[in-house]
């Protein structure tokens, strides 16, 4: 883990100690998901909506910090090649087409927007489409936040009047979660591998319940599901954990992950 917390510190106590150096976006704090649902939430939303209870993403990522008791660590330095090996994809043929037939289209028309919001908010625009896609199938009158329709109200008391708002909330959710519970920068300009990707997907969706119970991501279906032939018909992981975010051990019925739809979209990602 790199050293440094997430500002805001509050949000997630022990993950983080105030005053230290971390990437530019904020902790989150948000309302429970249901099971196709994940919640988000950032300082720059705060000051147009209120504060909301903290997600189970937040509560997973208190624990795991409750548990170490000490700010994330900075791995020790690896060797590295001079330049990345590209990861060259696996993606079945049937998985290919249920991208074609299904998602395809209302991402690409979303494109812009996916840049726009990117632009300022540190991370990229097919992280922000991936969610939009895994959360609300990219409808334009949704929220991907909690894939409730634009304008509605919350149980926490949020609301998101437009695409660009609730896609903003997203990726201060990806960005603080990736950080507390990986140590993964999204705010850094290299290009992440498929295991990173998968990471900071299963700390938005997750938090840090993988962590605490040592399941490695690629286990993770929302992650990587449809990933290689090896991943496909997949289950939630079988955790003991009553207040996981989607049924341990249930099907994941979607065909494929939100790091599939990232390779999709030309994302660079390396091995």
């Amino acid at each position: 883990m790199k050293n440094g917390p997430v500002a805001g510190s509050a949000s997630i106590p022990g993950v983080a100690a105030p005053g230290s150096v971390r990437p530019a976006q904020s902790a989150p704090a948000a309302a429970s998901p249901s099971s196709e649902t994940t919640p988000g939430a950032g300082s720059r939303a705060s000051a147009r909506r209120p504060a909301a209870a903290p997600s189970t993403q937040a509560i997973s990522a208190r624990l795991l910090a409750a548990e170490v008791n000490t700010p994330p660590l900075r791995p020790a330095a690896r060797p590295a090649p001079s330049r990345a090996e590209k990861y060259r994809p696996q993606i079945p043929p049937a998985v290919r087409s249920a991208y074609v037939t299904r998602a395809k289209d209302p991402l690409l028309q979303a494109e812009p927007l996916y840049r726009d919001v990117a632009e300022h908010s540190g991370v990229r625009w097919q992280l922000l489409a991936a969610c939009d896609w895994m959360q609300c199938r990219a409808a334009a009158k949704y929220s991907p936040v909690h894939g409730e329709k634009l304008g509605r109200v919350n149980a926490d008391g949020t609301s998101y009047r437009t695409k660009s708002e609730a896609l903003e909330q997203c990726a201060d959710e990806l960005a603080a979660l990736a950080w507390a519970v990986y140590g993964i920068d999204l705010a850094g300009r290299r290009y992440l591998s498929v295991r990173d990707l998968a990471n900071v997907f299963a700390a938005f969706r997750w938090g840090g319940l993988l962590r605490r119970h040592r399941t490695s991501a690629m286990e993770f279906p929302y992650s990587v599901a449809g990933l290689t032939g090896r991943h496909l018909k997949m289950r939630w992981p079988n955790v003991d954990e009553p207040r996981a975010p989607d049924k341990p051990g249930g099907r994941f019925r979607m065909p494929f992950g939100a790091v599939p739809v990232v390779l999709f979209l030309n994302y660079p990602a390396t091995v």
